[in-house]
């Protein structure tokens, strides 16, 4: 069992790195003094403990108990001024680091062990750095008004650029130290009961990081911003409350139901009946419409209530504003906004649980429509059937999660139907996809052939003529004959010979080459110059290095100027090439390297059925992924709504998505891209 934190000794460490932290911002500005910072540093850290220390947060009746007229100071104006623009500093820094300042919250309900905590008692909150100003102008004494507001206001633009990364580095600190977020939704009122459980996935899912930021930016959490009133938090709706949320939620369904079907509810759709007037000017979508937010519903937006619908209204605005989404895509998912809010108001599990038949339906959408033109009608056949899932589920009792599973199911068909379609249209190919895997079995084969032969060890004329002219030549005959031909394999036979015979070793027995063999490679050698049309020097030249290779190899030492050469011979750098390769009616595209490269097989990011993005013949396509060869892993990629075939050199993939110059779709799903895009909008 993993051994529980020491409270104590993580509240005193984390009380030394946030002063340390602090201290090194402030005299690092060159804004104070030594004495200066050290007095705000005091303060800071006087209120630190008084927020540990504190037991709870009562109410009003406590926080004015034995408080008397005698005890009432008044202040002068100055110091009013002063107090209240500190007030208004505490608000900015709120304000500034919202986000980062409330994961330091949730993780310091769960160290003190007070789920009543409130925002504004945070240890490492604003309040404390108002409290330690207020110490830094005690300890300075008499400045007039005016220089104390400057000082404010300048030190004010550095806490706001510097205390977002303090917390970020206190909140990876309690995170190491295995202090777990409380859960937003346990934080509530300080007199009714509440869950002390907590999650240490708590910002770890966008869609949960994306309610913390909701709840902390919600103007109903005045104590965020200083208010007294110690009575507002998370708590959730009563039932009338509740009831009657879904009875207008069911009033605006009801709406936008009738708006969609004046036309169509009482007459024949024109189109079907006149295709021929209509065929050029399909019906466009209907702009979705605006994303319901909790404040038009009455609803206040700091229950549980409230961040489900704001939460879900945000994910529409992210989805509406994707612009690699179909229009028919984001018209359909825009019909379900009043079914999906319903689930979350009434089944919270929605935004925890990432297999929930919800996001499913969302993801699953999506993928039905993966490599459809962006364009894609409603009168579309798929989207037809689509839009027939949706309407099901907007006709589905709210909150009936057994109807987002069926529609799951219905949309896994309808996938599965399209995918083995495509793939079925993709077979046409492989002769072609066979032609390019038989080739790339060549290349291995001929890299095989000279493994371990020191090729690059060649003199520099006779390496470049193995690999312009003869590589060529095996492979070649390697496609027509095959590698158990008898030309292959005499082929093979006098490359081994040949470069066999010119070893780096000082054995002699290893220097001495039969003369037979050696005769068969040399005439070989000259058949394969005749069928390259080598010019007669360029060939005169080649004998007479194989014949010097030969001469120096049977000596004990090599003659003066025909020495190994000290630098290998290396092949021209790779570079991709496009290409295309045609059979009747047929274009396979390629994508490949320019010069021949060994397919080294290993396991793919990518596997049969992946959706992927990359540009062929110039343009960004969208294409399945329908064959992998298992021998040399290229891939057969294929979109039949473009009738567009693509074959990829493995390695080129690989290097390609490590780039970001391809990429695979679906991963993750549209619910939670929308929702990491949701959050990343809400912290701009």
């Amino acid at each position: 069992m993993p051994i529980a934190p020491d409270r104590f000794e993580v509240a005193r460490n984390c009380r030394d790195r946030y002063l340390q932290d602090l201290g090194l911002l402030l005299r690092t500005s060159g804004m104070l003094g030594e004495m200066s910072s050290q007095a705000i540093l005091d303060g800071v850290g006087r209120h630190y403990d008084q927020m540990v220390e504190r037991t709870s947060r009562g109410g009003f009746s406590e926080e004015a108990h034995g408080l008397t007229a005698s005890r009432i100071t008044l202040v002068g104006d100055d110091e009013l001024e002063l107090g209240i623009r500190l007030d208004n500093l505490t608000g900015r820094l709120f304000e500034g680091a919202v986000t980062d300042l409330w994961h330091t919250y949730l993780r310091f309900i769960t160290l003190l062990g007070r789920p009543d905590l409130q925002k504004a008692d945070n240890p490492v909150g604003p309040r404390g750095i108002s409290a330690g100003l207020r110490e830094m102008f005690k300890a300075l004494g008499a400045r007039s008004l005016d220089e104390q507001l400057d000082l404010v206001d300048r030190l004010e633009e550095l806490l706001l650029s510097g205390l977002p990364e303090i917390y970020r580095d206190l909140n990876g600190f309690l995170e190491n130290a295995s202090i777990a977020a409380a859960q937003a939704s346990i934080v509530g009122t300080p007199d009714s009961p509440q869950k002390t459980t907590a999650s240490s996935d708590v910002g770890q899912d966008a869609i949960v990081a994306l309610q913390e930021g909701l709840l902390a930016r919600s103007s109903d959490l005045a104590p965020a911003l200083g208010s007294s009133n110690p009575d507002i938090g998370v708590a959730l709706l009563s039932q009338a409350a509740l009831d009657n949320l879904m009875f207008r939620l069911d009033n605006l369904e009801r709406t936008s139901s009738s708006q969609d079907d004046f036309l169509t509810s009482s007459s024949p759709d024109l189109a079907s009946l006149l295709p021929g007037l209509f065929e050029d000017h399909q019906a466009k979508p209907q702009p979705a419409a605006r994303p319901i937010t909790a404040r038009e519903l009455g609803v206040p937006s700091a229950t549980p209530e409230g961040l489900a619908i704001d939460s879900v209204a945000m994910l529409y605005e992210a989805i509406q504003a994707d612009p690699k989404l179909a229009d028919a895509l984001k018209t359909m998912i825009a019909s379900l906004q009043i079914t999906i809010v319903k689930q979350a108001v009434k089944d919270r599990s929605l935004f925890t649980d990432a297999n929930h038949p919800c996001r499913r339906v969302i993801d699953r959408l999506e993928r039905a429509l993966f490599g459809a033109p962006l364009d894609i009608p409603a009168q579309h056949p798929l989207c037809v059937r689509l839009t027939a899932i949706t309407n099901g589920l907007r006709a589905a009792p709210a909150g009936d999660r057994s109807a987002f599973e069926k529609a799951a199911r219905q949309l896994d068909a309808i996938i599965a139907e399209r995918h083995a379609r495509i793939d079925s249209e993709a077979a046409a190919y492989l002769p072609l996809f066979t032609w390019l895997e038989r080739r790339d079995q060549a290349l291995i084969s001929i890299d095989q052939l000279f493994q371990g032969l020191a090729i690059e060890r060649l003199p520099a004329e006779l390496f470049h003529f193995i690999e312009r002219n003869w590589r060529p030549i095996l492979e070649q005959t390697w496609l027509k004959e095959g590698p158990d031909s008898a030309t292959w394999q005499t082929q093979a036979t006098a490359i081994r010979t040949l470069l066999g015979g010119f070893p780096s070793s000082s054995d002699g027995d290893e220097r001495k080459a039969p003369a037979g063999p050696l005769a068969q490679a040399l005439l070989t050698l000259n058949a394969t110059m005749d069928r390259a049309k080598l010019p007669a020097d360029e060939r005169t030249r080649l004998l007479d290095l194989c014949f010097a290779q030969q001469r120096d190899a049977l000596r004990r030492s090599p003659a003066p100027g025909t020495a190994e050469p000290t630098a290998p011979n290396r092949r021209p750098s790779q570079r991709v090439a496009t290409g295309t390769l045609k059979s009747g009616m047929l274009t396979l595209h390629t994508l490949d390297f320019t010069q021949p490269h060994k397919l080294a097989v290993r396991q793919s990011s990518c596997q049969p059925g992946d959706w992927l993005e990359l540009t062929v013949a110039g343009e960004r396509q969208v294409l399945r992924l329908c064959r992998q060869s298992p021998n040399s892993g290229r891939s057969l990629l294929f979109n039949s709504e473009l009738a567009l075939a693509l074959s990829i050199h493995p390695q080129l993939l690989e290097l390609q998505l490590r780039a970001g110059e391809a990429s695979r779709l679906g991963e993750p799903g549209l619910f939670e891209t929308a929702a990491i895009e949701a959050l990343r909008e809400s912290r701009r």
